[in-house]
Order: structure tokens, then sequence, then C-alpha cells
């Protein structure tokens, strides 16, 4: 083989398997068929090239040429075809479909003279091998060539004006890809005529299709600044390591060249491992700095995305979180319109949860083939892509969607295989594409919002359920109650019913009625109190911090206590700290701890026992600084809690008594950690237990796990 051919044989097989992986990308898309075609068109051409040179004789290299010159005559109309395609998606014009089919009927009509003398009259020989001579229709095809060139041209700045965004990016690399093509491929056809140039044509075009490749197939483009910052960081590289090296190898011929030394051998292998492991690491911070000097902008926001993604995890509020998304992609990207619409299962419909900017439409109903496409799709969504020729009924649905959102990103929110929901994206502010890094990211941004998005969902059950035990725990405490306030409810009725029996036969006794009125009353008033706490208690609330007074809270649940404690002989006492300030505390759930640790201080005092209630204020160490608590102990000369149990108090479900449900003390630990607070205990077998709350005086104090 002709070493002067090798770049047209490589350049061959680089558009051979081009055309091979445009075509399979995109397989209905016919603007990818067209570019796969021209491809090959210019793959032949390339054979021609290469085995007109290397032709072991002129009779070769004209049979040669005359076969594989027809993929050169085709490739005006081919390239002029894909540059309609790709500049009217919408279809090709009239007129322009008639210059067309003139265009490869003329192709046709040069592949029938290509056999003749009127087109190329045989092969004369150059310093670097034969090729072909121009014959006196050669001159039409040429023609030919130049006008289809000029109306690509024409149609590329039509469609670079007309075009949105997207396209108009698109068109600026087929603008560098002809350029390159022309200017450089043209010198092929110098030979033609006599004129002795190298073979440039080939390497040219093939750098500047591989541009148009890259457009075709990779829609979602890198800005032109991006293109260069990588463009410089790989010829910077090259250097850096390639006129170092360059010099050490000549050193090395020089000194070694003259005779075998396997050191020589040694140090070229140690100097070409060098040379492949500095690459990367020279590379990727040349490339760094390019993007710093060229495109420090536009990367700017792309440090906002990443810094908000690591802080997903720490976001378990559902609200909170998809406004932190808007307000972190309003500001980092410059989109106003964004809307976040979350699934619901039991209606089978998406709702919008965030809606900015953006058309109000509260629910969408999606198809399942519209359900299966979203799922399907491993990358963000562009509107661009679904406007195509050809889209299927589910594309076109989602198309609808975010037309009628006004959106041109869709991002599906995918959760273990499962559509959750998805993020629609209106246009940049300045207007501006959304480049490959920018979908790239959002993506993966969009796959760690589902995971957040679920925890919170989870976190909001587990509230629920944290809700329904407080308040079955609630019940379970008034049931505990009820029998012993049985008792307390039928001593003033029966005191009533007296007063009405015998109310007749002594109304005439003023001193009578007098007392039992008052009397009645009395006992009406504490039956009424009475009554009030209990359905108070039971009933659900939601959590509110209200400035409260503790003594006053304790007082109340006393009152339910009471009966309890003289059923079994206990006697309670109380000793608050009269100055104590408010303190912000939701007092239904404070009223529900304090029932628990009273309950189970009655409970635990076997025989004729005593409790303290106390109240003061403290100060308490925390991170090296001492903070003001509000201080609630309850002492009692129970049983005491075995050290072994002490650590599991509690643990929810752990209980030592059979009838226990064992979420009274689990559920007061959490309550008062929710408020900044803790609970010690102190505790000891045979004399009796302390339980000691205590409350921030600040509202949002901290509190910790403490025992």
């Amino acid at each position: 083989m002709n070493i002067h051919s090798i770049a047209a044989v490589i350049a061959a097989t680089i558009h051979v398997l081009v055309a091979a992986f445009v075509y399979s990308k995109k397989k209905p898309n016919p603007v990818n068929r067209s570019f796969a075609i021209m491809l090959l068109c210019v793959a032949l051409w390339h054979l021609d090239v290469a085995g007109i040179l290397s032709a072991p004789s002129p009779e070769m290299a004209d049979l040669w040429g005359k076969i594989f010159r027809n993929g050169l005559l085709f490739v005006p109309p081919t390239f002029f075809h894909f540059i309609l395609l790709f500049t009217h998606p919408r279809g090709i014009p009239d007129r322009a479909r008639k210059i067309l089919w003139a265009a490869y009927l003329s192709s046709c009509f040069f592949a029938v003279i290509n056999w003749t003398p009127y087109f190329t009259k045989g092969v004369r020989v150059s310093p670097w091998g034969y090729h072909a001579i121009s014959g006196p229709l050669y001159p039409l095809f040429l023609l030919q060539f130049l006008i289809c060139i000029v109306l690509i041209l024409y149609h590329l700045v039509i469609g670079f004006l007309r075009a949105d965004s997207y396209r108009r990016q698109q068109l600026k690399y087929f603008f560098l890809a002809v350029g390159v093509s022309i200017i450089l491929g043209s010198l092929n056809f110098l030979a033609m005529f006599g004129v002795q140039k190298y073979f440039f044509g080939s390497i040219a075009v093939t750098i500047g299709l591989l541009i148009a490749a890259y457009s075709v197939v990779q829609h979602r483009l890198i800005d032109v600044s991006v293109f260069m910052a990588k463009g410089l960081g790989f010829i910077l590289t090259f250097a850096i390591l390639g006129v170092p090296f360059f010099f050490i190898i000549l050193l090395l011929e020089d000194t070694f060249f003259r005779r075998i030394d396997v050191t020589f051998a040694l140090v070229l292998i140690l100097t070409g491992a060098a040379s492949i492991l500095l690459f990367n690491y020279i590379k990727v911070r040349v490339d760094r700095a390019m993007h710093q000097i060229i495109v420090r902008d536009k990367y700017k926001y792309h440090e906002v995305l990443e810094e908000f993604s690591r802080r997903l995890v720490t976001i378990i509020d559902l609200n909170r979180l998809l406004h932190m998304l808007a307000d972190t992609v309003e500001k980092s990207m410059g989109v106003k319109q964004i809307s976040i619409f979350l699934n619901e299962p039991e209606k089978d419909m998406f709702r919008a949860r965030l809606l900015r900017g953006s058309p109000k439409e509260e629910m969408i109903k999606i198809s399942p083939p519209g359900l299966k496409f979203l799922q399907g799709k491993k990358e963000a969504i562009l509107l661009v892509d679904l406007e195509r020729a050809g889209a299927s009924a589910a594309e076109k649905e989602l198309l609808n969607i975010m037309v009628r959102l006004q959106a041109e990103v869709c991002l599906p929110l995918i959760y273990m295989n499962r559509l959750i929901g998805f993020i629609n994206l209106g246009s940049k502010v300045p207007e501006e594409m959304y480049f490959h890094e920018d979908l790239d990211l959002l993506y993966s941004l969009a796959n760690q919002v589902a995971i957040a998005i679920e925890n919170a969902n989870l976190y909001e059950n587990l509230k629920k359920s944290q809700t329904i035990m407080r308040r079955a725990d609630r019940l379970a405490s008034l049931g505990t109650l009820i029998a012993s306030l049985a008792h307390e409810i039928r001593n003033p009725l029966v005191s009533i019913k007296t007063f009405t029996q015998l109310l007749p036969e002594r109304i005439e006794d003023e001193e009578f009625r007098n007392y039992f009125l008052k009397v009645a009353s009395g006992e009406i008033d504490r039956l009424t109190g009475l009554i009030n706490e209990l359905l108070g208690f039971a009933r659900p609330s939601e959590p509110r911090l209200e400035g409260e007074d503790v003594n006053a809270l304790i007082d109340k649940m006393e009152i339910l206590v009471a009966t309890e404690a003289r059923k079994k002989n206990v006697t309670l006492n109380k000793n608050y700290a009269r100055d104590l300030p408010q303190i912000k505390v939701d007092a239904e759930q404070l009223k529900q701890v304090l029932l628990n640790i009273l309950l189970n201080a009655i409970q635990s005092t076997k025989g004729e026992g005593k409790i303290w209630i106390e109240t003061r204020q403290v100060q308490v160490p925390f991170e090296d600084k001492v903070e003001p608590f509000t201080q609630i102990e309850v002492r009692d000369t129970g049983v005491g809690i075995p050290k072994e149990n002490l650590e599991r108090i509690f643990d929810p479900f752990f209980s030592t008594r059979p009838e226990g449900s064992g979420l009274g003390l689990a559920i007061s630990h959490q309550i008062i950690h929710d408020h900044g607070g803790f609970i010690s205990v102190e505790s000891e077998v045979g004399k009796g237990t302390s339980f000691k709350v205590h409350l921030p005086l600040k509202p949002g104090g901290k509190g910790a796990d403490q025992q």
C-alpha cells in the first residue's frame, strides 16, 4: 500500500463507522438516515483516492476510479438533501424539493458519463502516486458541486435566522464543518487539472464531517466557548507532554541508536508509560483552567446546583424541599417558569405541588403509554426532541403537556423504577439554550430530588404514625382513669339525686333549699371541670406552641389522677417555684407527658406511698455553655427500676407490666425532645424513682437525649 493513501483509508473507515453510528441512533429519523447516506458517499470517495494512489498500474488506477468515483458524484445531492431536512424539520419546501431532484438527476448523468473519456481521460503519475485527469465534461460536475454548496450555505443562513436557540447552536457547528470541508477539501480537485498539491482533502473533510456528525447526533450541545476550551485544553496538554518527550526521544536516539541496547528499550517504554499516566492528570487541570478563563460565567451555576444536591439529604419537609429546588434553579439558571407535579396513586393522576410562572393546571392525567415512556426515559426530555417528525403517540402526549405548561425541559422523577412525578422547566433568562452539561446535571439532580421527595413522604407518614400512637396512648391513659373517675362522678350524682327526691317534700324549707342548692351547684361545677379536662385531653389537636404556666398545667393533670392516687392510698405533694416564667410549649402534648409520668408513679407505688411534684428553674451545661431550663420533677416512693431496665424504659413497646403498652414513656420522650428538652431518670430498687423533665426557657432551645 502506498504510504500516502493511508490517510484516505483511515478517513474512509472513520466515515463508515460514523455513518453506522449515526444511523443506529434514531433509525426512524430521516435526518440521521440522510446524513448516514452522505457519509457513505464520502467514504467511497476516500476509497477512490486511496485506490488510485496505491494502484500498481495506470489501467488499474483508471478502473478503480471509475468504480468508486460514484461516491464523489453523489456527495453534492446527498449533502444538500441532508441540509434541507436539517434546516426544515417540518418538511422540505416544494421549490427546494424540485432543485434537489435536479441535483440527484445530474449526479445520475455524471455517473453514466463517468465511464466515458468525456468525464476523465485516464490517469497521470505524481510524486505521491496516480491521479485522474479531468475530461471536457468534468467542469460541469464541479459547477454542480459549487451550486449545491451555495444552496447549502443559503439554507444554513436562512435556517439560522429562523431557528430557535437549539437549532442555531447546531447550525454553528455546520458553518464550521462546511468551511473546513470546502476550503481544504477542494485541494483534492487541483490534481485533476495538473496542479501538484498534496491530498490534504481527505483529512480536512474527515475533520469537517466529524464536527457535523457531532451536531447531528448530539442534540444537547455544549456551547461553542466550552468546545473551544476543551479543544485548547487538549492542544495544550499534547504540547506540554509532546514537546519535552520529543527532545528526550531525539536525545535517546542519538545516544543509543548505533547499537541495540536493552536500557534504551526500557527507557523508551518507561517514557511512554509516563506519558500515558501524566496525560489525564495534566489534561484535567488544563481543561479546568480553560473553563475558568473562557467559560467562567457559564459554570458558576453548576457549583450552586451541585451544592444544593449535597444539601438535599438534610431537607425532610416536602414543601420546603420543592420551594428550595425552585429557588435554586431560578437563581442559578435564570429559569422563571417551573412546575412540579407529583403522583397521587389513589386518583391515578399527577397533582401540581409547585407552580411558579407556569399556567395554572392543578391535575394532569397521563395515559399508560405516556407513563411507560416517561418511566423508561433515562435522560432529560427536550421539547425540540418531541417536535420532530415521526414522534410516537406517547411523545405527542408529553409534547402537548409541555406546550400547555410552557416548558422546554421535562425531568422525570424516578424512584426504584417508579415514576413519582416530573419537573418542567421553561426557557432560561436571558434566552439561552440548555447545554449538554446543563441537562446531565439537571437529570442527576432530578434523581436525587426523587430520593429526597420519597424521604420527605416517609417522614410525613412517620409523623402521622407518631400522631396516631400519641392519640392511642392518650386514650389508653384515659381508659385507666375512667374506672377511678366513675366513683368521683357517682358521688355528686347521688347528692343531686337525693336533693331532687327531697325537694317536693321540703320545698318550703328555705334553709334546706339554700344548703342543697349550694351543694348541688358545687358538685355540678366539679363534674363540669372534670369532664372538660377529660374532653380536652382526649381531643386530638395540632401541635401549637404558646406561652404556658407550667404550674397551672400540673394542677389540671392532678385533677385527673387524684382519684387514682386516693384509691391506692398515695399522697400527692406539690412544691412549685412561684417565680417560674411562662415557656413556649404545646399544652396538650405536655399534659400527655405529665399524665404518663404521674400514672406510672402511682402504679409503681405499693401501699401508703408518696409522690412529690416539684418545679424549679435550673441551669444545665450544654456544649461548653450553660442554658436555662424549667425542670419538672416527679418523685415517688415506689418499687424503683432495675439498672438493667433503666436504659430501656424509653424504648417503644418496652414495659414491665403485663397490661402496659410500652408506648407512654417512649412518646413522652419524643414529645419533650421535639420541644428542645430532655428527660432524665434516677431510680433505686425498693426506694423509688425520680423523673425530671427539662424544658428550655428560650424558644427553640437545644435539648439532648439524656437519661
